[in-house]
Parts: structure tokens; sequence; C-alpha cells
């Protein structure tokens, strides 16, 4: 009898485990090794005089992504400008661009380590949807507005949003400009979830899935859940860009904050300024304690999602395919597992 009892529970615990690792896949026939451009280093790091052929180089290489650079990050007008050249050298030029360049180069010259890292999330990604496009990897200078930009079979990273919190140049900028829970938020540790968390909104947010609050933090708790999936081994404070103690405070307080959205009426609301303050960046999430950490409704739909997936025992392409947001809701625990 005892020797039964012993042989019923490493049978349970072994079942207990295949639940637990059931997002660590081999991926071994499904290995990427995405191509790395450095757009940052041929532009910054430009030796010659040439701005004009310097220029054409690079709006052949990299197309929209550069375009968007001149344009909007830098702006500079167009890459077809006739004078464009000599905004190209003052800018390459500038002193402070140089500065911040020399720090780009101290942190990630040696970008060998993320781009094992993205290779691995995209060889998860290739697994899941083998018939999907990969993307090649570039990282560039966004002049501080862009951390990740995932263009047709681009996955752009903007190395400058990674410096961190503490380096001297991310620190003189005004906070009206770049406020502190963004500088918070620019730590290399949160780079690969951040780049594929951009990569799988654009492939398959669902805006179709309804304007109320509740659909729209279960499909962004679906994003979330595939993120689980390419990064199985991640931390959830890296992927949701919480600190540990943030991750800690939703964990435990999901209870109060379910009872605040069904008290408030804020969970079937189609109030977008609402909806907005619970799922946007910021320094805390507001209608919560300030203690909060921002965007607390896509740390919700997250559950959401996940206690469904448990529940149903169901595979990533079932997920995608659910899109009855009443019948994901059934599921949820509530913070009561």
């Amino acid at each position: 009898m005892i020797f039964r009892l012993f042989l019923f529970s490493i049978i349970v615990l072994q079942l207990i485990g295949c639940k637990q690792d059931r997002l660590k896949i081999d991926v071994s026939s499904s290995k990427v090794n995405l191509s790395l451009e450095r757009m940052e280093k041929e532009l910054l790091g430009f030796k010659g005089t040439d701005y004009n052929k310097l220029n054409k180089k690079l709006l052949q290489k990299y197309g929209v992504l550069y375009e968007l650079f001149i344009a909007r990050m830098i702006r500079e007008g167009r890459p077809t400008d006739p004078d464009i050249a000599v905004r190209l050298e003052r800018f390459v030029n500038d002193t402070i661009i140089q500065s911040i360049y020399t720090d780009i180069k101290k942190e990630f010259d040696d970008f060998s380590s993320f781009h094992k890292d993205f290779n691995d999330a995209f060889s998860h990604y290739h697994y899941y949807f083998p018939d999907s496009l990969l993307p090649k990897i570039v990282t560039f200078y966004s002049n501080f507005n862009a951390k990740a930009l995932p263009l047709d079979s681009t996955l752009a990273i903007g190395l400058d949003m990674y410096l961190g919190a503490d380096n001297e140049h991310v620190k003189m900028i005004p906070r009206d400009i770049l406020p502190q829970y963004i500088k918070d938020d620019m730590d290399r540790r949160y780079m690969v979830a951040d780049g594929m968390k951009y990569w799988l909104l654009n492939r398959f947010y669902d805006e179709k899935t309804g304007d109320d609050f509740v659909s729209q933090i279960i499909a962004l708790g679906k994003i979330m859940y595939l993120l689980d999936t390419m990064l199985p081994n991640t931390p959830d404070e890296i992927k949701i860009d919480y600190t540990k103690e943030e991750i800690e405070w939703v964990r435990q307080h999901e209870e109060q904050i379910w009872k605040t959205l069904i008290d408030e009426k804020i969970l079937y609301t189609k109030n977008p300024t609402i909806i907005n303050q619970f799922i946007v960046d910021g320094p805390f999430t507001k209608g919560l304690p300030k203690e909060s950490p921002s965007k607390v409704g896509i740390w919700v739909g997250w559950q959401i999602v996940r206690d469904y997936v448990k529940d149903n025992d169901l595979d990533v392409l079932s997920l995608l395919k659910e899109k009855n947001s009443l019948k994901i809701l059934k599921s949820y625990k509530h913070g009561r597992r």
C-alpha cells in the first residue's frame, strides 16, 4: 500500500511538472540565425567625406527605417532633399551625438549575447509559426525616440534607449521630454523581451476583438502569453518591464485589483480615457494606489489568458482563434490560484 501511494505521488508530480514545462519545448529542428546589421555604426562611425554617397547607401539598405530616422527622429527633412548631405554631416559630427555614440559603443559594440537571445526567441517563434516571415535584426540610434520598430522584414532596436537611467546623457534629458518612468525602463535586460513584444503586437494584436476594456486587455494578454512561448525562461517582470518589487505588488494585490475593476464598473467600459489609464506606460496605474506599477490592465489580461489556456489545455493556434472574450474570461481565478 505504501509503495502504491509512493508510486502514485511520483506520477502526480511528473504530471504537474509536465504542465509547468509545457512552454519549454525542443526547438532544435527550428533553429534560426537571423541576419544582424548595425546602422548606428555605418552612420555615426562614418569616416569618409562623401555624405551624399552615405545617404544613398543607407536609404537603399535600410529603406523605411532610414526614412523614419531622418524625417521623424532627427527631423532633418527627407533623404531625397537636395541639401540632405549637409544636414547629415552636421548631425554625424555633432559633439554630443558623437559622445552618445561613444557610450553606445561602450555598452553594445559586442552585440553577440543579444543576437544569441534574439535567435533563441525567434527559434521558438519559428517552431510555432513555421510559415511566418523571420526578420533581420537592425540596431540603430533612435535619438531617444524608439526602443523597437517592427518594419516589414526588419526588427529595429534603438540602442540609445537601453543606455540606462544612470547614463549621463540620459540624465541630462529634461523629464518633460523623457519622463523618469521611461528612463527607469531603459535597462538592457528588457531589450529582447521588448523587441519580441513589438514584433508580436505588430503581427498578432487583434484590433477587432472588441472596444470594451475586458476585450482589449484580453487581446493584449494574448500577446503576453505569446511572449511566454517565445521566452519560456525569462522572468515575468522582464517580459512586462516591471521591477521585482512591481511584479510582487501586482501578484499580492491581484484580487483587490479585480475588485476595483468590478466596483468601479471598469470591466465593460468603452471609455478610451479610462481604458488607457490601465494599459499605457506611466509612473503608476491611474485609478489604483500610487504604489502600483503602470499597465496593470495588461497584467490582468495576461493572467486571464494564462488561466484560460491552463484550464482548457490549449495550444497557441487555438488560443489565437478564440475571439470570444467572455468565454476566455470565465476561466479567470481572480488571483485565487
